[in-house]
């Protein structure tokens, strides 16, 4: 299977849950959140199209993304959806489509460098607006 070939809303399909499940195990094993209620509230700093948003605009501002990879975010970004089509929500797509492709291209270490960074970013972000 090519994910070159797949259509980018299908990839961003399952890089949304990708980093779903990155996210859940990344609260559950390092943040000291026990509730439920707690751990959902702190997910959604990170499942957010905002915050995929801003994430994205920091990768392509610091160049943290290969020329390749900058290319499958735009294949996703530029994709037309028939909800919420605004520039929010495209570029949250092109970034889940990007987890979409290095997983089924099982580029699994460089999804846990862009993660590490997602983590850093997001606690950066939320620290400063305390």
């Amino acid at each position: 299977m090519n994910p070159d070939f797949i259509n980018p809303l299908v990839l961003a399909y399952l890089g949304d849950s990708v980093l779903e499940l990155l996210v859940r195990d990344y609260l559950v094993k390092e943040s000291e959140l026990k509730k439920v209620n707690e751990l959902c509230q702190e997910a959604t700093h990170f499942v957010s199209s905002l915050s995929h948003e801003k994430f994205i605009l920091h990768l392509l501002e610091t160049d943290f993304l290969t020329e390749e990879e900058v290319g499958i975010f735009k294949r996703g970004r530029n994709t037309k959806t028939s909800k919420r089509d605004t520039k929010e929500h495209r570029y949250s797509t092109g970034f889940e489509c990007l987890i979409g492709h290095l997983y089924l291209n099982e580029c699994k270490d460089r999804i846990y460098e862009i993660f590490d960074e997602f983590k850093r970013y997001v606690n950066e972000t939320n620290s400063r607006q305390i």
